[in-house]
């Protein structure tokens, strides 16, 4: 029986030389057909507008209370700024420990704790933010996302409310000279 393992290396170099010399033109071409370049060429549709959302009524009334809150809050706060902005104008260039620099500090101490009252319903429309943020990502509705923007103007508001009483002071310290 001849040795077969010296023909191996013959036969596999015979098969790889046959291989190359196929024909080609029975295989499918890999450039890009004309429907696959119209495809690429279209945009992708844009979604339907969603008709907006209407809030939900409950949260509507907790907006409503703790804007009017924060409105009669910051009224008062005003009206106490402006005892202390009188006072502070008085107060200006006393001495430190003086009765007039004293009755101006007072004011101002009183007026802080003026501002905390629109502190806490700003804490409070941060809380309901909060809830409201949460329940819209859940729910993904027109109506939850109107909440949530309902919920958002108020807090805003409020926010700038305290601001302008911050601003309001340090302005009144600076008169006194803090």
């Amino acid at each position: 029986m001849p040795d077969l393992s010296s023909l191996r290396l013959p036969v596999l170099a015979l098969a790889l030389t046959l291989g190359a010399c196929t024909d080609t033109a029975r295989f499918p071409s890999l450039a890009q057909r004309p429907a696959e370049a119209a495809y690429a060429a279209t945009t992708p549709a844009t979604p339907a507008p969603q008709p907006p959302g209407h809030a939900d009524s409950a949260i509507l009334h907790q907006i409503a209370a703790l804007s009017a809150d924060a409105v009669r809050a910051h009224e008062s706060f005003s009206h106490s700024a402006d005892e202390a902005d009188r006072l502070a104008t008085a107060a200006r260039g006393a001495p430190t420990g003086s009765e007039a620099w004293a009755t101006a500090t007072t004011a101002l101490g009183a007026l802080d704790a003026a501002r905390s009252a629109t502190r806490q319903t700003l804490a409070d429309l941060d809380a309901l933010r909060g809830k409201t943020a949460i329940s819209s990502a859940e729910a993904n509705t027109p109506s939850s996302h109107a909440t949530y923007a309902d919920v958002t103007d108020a807090d805003n508001a409020v926010a700038g409310m305290l601001a302008e009483e911050d601003a309001r002071i340090a302005a009144l310290h600076k008169v006194i000279g803090d």
